[in-house]
C-alpha cells in the first residue's frame, strides 16, 4: 500500500484531488493535512489531521514528524502557499516529493518575474507594468498600449483574489486603494496589464525530468458567483468545456521548457485570448493541480492524479500519446453538490443544448 499526504485536504481542491486519486488503480492510503479545523472536518481523506500554518515555525517539525509517524511515501502540496513551503524545505523532509525546481517555483510565483522570463525567451506575452506606487499608476498606463479595458492584479496569489479589468488609471488607483487601506495589501505588490477579452483556457500538464507525461486543456465557459465579483469573472468555473488548440499546446510546450530549470511535477497553466484569437498563458500554477482537476481526469484514458503519484515514487508511466483525451466534454459545477462531467452529445439528445447558450 502507498501513503500519500495531500496538504489542503477539506478544501474544494483538496477534495476534488482525493476523488480523482480514488478513481485510480493504486492501492493508496491517503493522509489529509489543513491548517483550519473546519476543512480537516470537511475532509474525504482516510485520516486527517490539523496542521500549523506554512508561516508557522513549527510547521517543518510538524511534518517531518507526520512523515515518520505515518510512513509516508509521497507529500502532495496543493496550494500555492504549500508549494512554496514545501519546496523550500525539500532538503528537510524524509519522504519523497513531486515537484519542480524551486527556482522554478519562484519565477512562476512572481507574476512580474513571470511574465519577463517569457518574454525574454520569446514567448508572447500581454504587455503589463509594475506598480511601484499609486503616483505612478498614470505612468503605468501611459506606457502600455491603448486598450478598451486594463486588468489589475496582485503579482502573486490564485483565486483571482484583487483582481479587476478598469477602464482607466483613476479606477485603478481606487481599486488599489481600497485593496490597500481595507485589506492590507501593498501598492507595490499590484501590477496592471491590457484585458484580454478572448477564450479562457485551463491546461493541466506533468512533466518527469524534463518530458512532457500527459497534458489536457479546457475552456472556461462561465465562472462560479462571477455575477457577484466586480469584473464578472473568476478562476473557478462553473461551466467548461475540453477542447484542442494545437497552436497553443504547442506554444505552452515551449514556454515550459524556457523556464528556468529542468520541467517535472505539475504545470497548471491558464490563458486567456485576446481579440483576435490569439493566447496568452497568464499564471502557471506551478507544483500543484488545478481545483478542477475533475475535468482533466475525467475525459480520456490518463488518470493526471494517478500518473503523479507514479512519477512521484519513481514509477513514470509512459503513455503513447500524453494528450490523449477527447474533446466536448463537459464541466457542470455549484456550490455544495459534487462536480459532474457529461460529454455534450448527451445533452444536447435531451435538451438540444448548445454550448454558446449556456
Amino acid at each position: 500500500m502507498i501513503t500519500v499526504s495531500i496538504n489542503g485536504a477539506g478544501s474544494g481542491g483538496g477534495n476534488n484531488l482525493i476523488r480523482s486519486l480514488r478513481k485510480s488503480e493504486l492501492d493508496l492510503h491517503i493522509l489529509g493535512t489543513n491548517c483550519l479545523p473546519r476543512m480537516v472536518l470537511k475532509s474525504t481523506a482516510d485520516k486527517t489531521f490539523l496542521s500549523p500554518a506554512y508561516d508557522n515555525e513549527n510547521y517543518l517539525s510538524f511534518f517531518q514528524q507526520l512523515i515518520t509517524d505515518e510512513n509516508i511515501d509521497l507529500l502532495i502540496p496543493n496550494s500555492d502557499k504549500e508549494v512554496a513551503a514545501i519546496s523550500g524545505l525539500r532538503e528537510k523532509l524524509d519522504c519523497k516529493l513531486f515537484l519542480p525546481e524551486d527556482e522554478t517555483v519562484k519565477v512562476c510565483q512572481d507574476k512580474n518575474l513571470f511574465y519577463t522570463t517569457l518574454g525574454e525567451n520569446g514567448i508572447p506575452v500581454v504587455s503589463f507594468q509594475k506598480i511601484e506606487g499609486l503616483d505612478m499608476v498614470d505612468e503605468a498606463f501611459a506606457a502600455l498600449p491603448p486598450s478598451e479595458k486594463y486588468w489589475v492584479r496582485p503579482r502573486s496569489g490564485s483565486g483571482s483574489r484583487g483582481a479587476t479589468w478598469v477602464f482607466n488609471a483613476e479606477q485603478a488607483k481606487k481599486w488599489i486603494s481600497l485593496w490597500t487601506d481595507l485589506r492590507g495589501q501593498a501598492v507595490n505588490d499590484f501590477q496592471v496589464a491590457v484585458f484580454l477579452p478572448g477564450r479562457d483556457y485551463n491546461v493541466h500538464t506533468i512533466w518527469c525530468e524534463g518530458e512532457l507525461v500527459s497534458a489536457t486543456m479546457c475552456e472556461r465557459l462561465s465562472y462560479v458567483g462571477g455575477h457577484n465579483h466586480l469584473s464578472g469573472m473568476s478562476s473557478s468555473p462553473e461551466f467548461a468545456r475540453t477542447c484542442q488548440d494545437d497552436k497553443t499546446m504547442e506554444m505552452i510546450l515551449k514556454a515550459i521548457k524556457s523556464l528556468p530549470g529542468i520541467p517535472h511535477g505539475c504545470f497548471n497553466i491558464d490563458l486567456k485570448g485576446d481579440g483576435e484569437g490569439e493566447m496568452f498563458i497568464t499564471e502557471i500554477n506551478i507544483g500543484r493541480f488545478p481545483m478542477i482537476i475533475t475535468i482533466h481526469d475525467s475525459t480520456g484514458k490518463i488518470n493526471a492524479a494517478e500518473t503523479y503519484v507514479k512519477c512521484g515514487l519513481g514509477q513514470r508511466p509512459v503513455y503513447d500519446n500524453p494528450l490523449d483525451y477527447d474533446e466536448g466534454y463537459l464541466l457542470i459545477r455549484e456550490l455544495d453538490t459534487e462536480p459532474l462531467v457529461v460529454h455534450e452529445s448527451e445533452m444536447m439528445a435531451i435538451f438540444g443544448y448548445h454550448r454558446d447558450l449556456c
